[in-house]
């Protein structure tokens, strides 16, 4: 009896999926206009264990965005391990969540990929992190 009603659900929720509904609600109608350009690359950065290290998002800016404001978020790509990541109030940009602070926990290397939301747009770029020996 089990097998008969999965038989009956797989389909109906195949159906949902690729029709493209989503569970969330938008308020986004139409195409999305404006861009969000990476402006200012993040260079490959080094921090030794027990260190901290403050990327400043907004000076020069990373990204530059039509729609003004910008906020940010990150994921790990390969070695998240090794570092703690916060992005903590920026005085420099009105207490906005916009200043990086990377902190070394063990030797290795680290991607981690930025993420930039404006609005409507998004945008993202990779870190390169090299955790060095105290």
């Amino acid at each position: 009896m089990k097998l008969k009603y999965i038989s009956l659900i797989v389909p109906a929720i195949t159906v949902f999926v690729m029709s493209g509904c989503n569970l969330f609600s938008t308020t986004q109608e139409g195409p999305c206009e404006g861009s969000l350009t990476l402006e200012n690359p993040i260079p490959d950065t080094t921090v030794a264990v027990g260190d901290t290290v403050a990327i400043d998002l907004t000076n020069p800016p990373v990204f530059k965005s039509t729609k003004n404001d910008i906020s940010y978020s990150f994921s790990g790509l390969q070695g998240i391990t090794r570092i703690r990541l916060n992005l903590v109030d920026n005085p420099n940009d009105n207490n906005k969540n916009s200043l990086l602070l990377i902190r070394g926990i063990s030797k290795g290397d680290v991607r981690i990929e930025l993420i930039a939301l404006s609005e409507c747009l998004e945008n993202t770029t990779t870190i390169n992190i090299t955790v060095t020996a105290q």
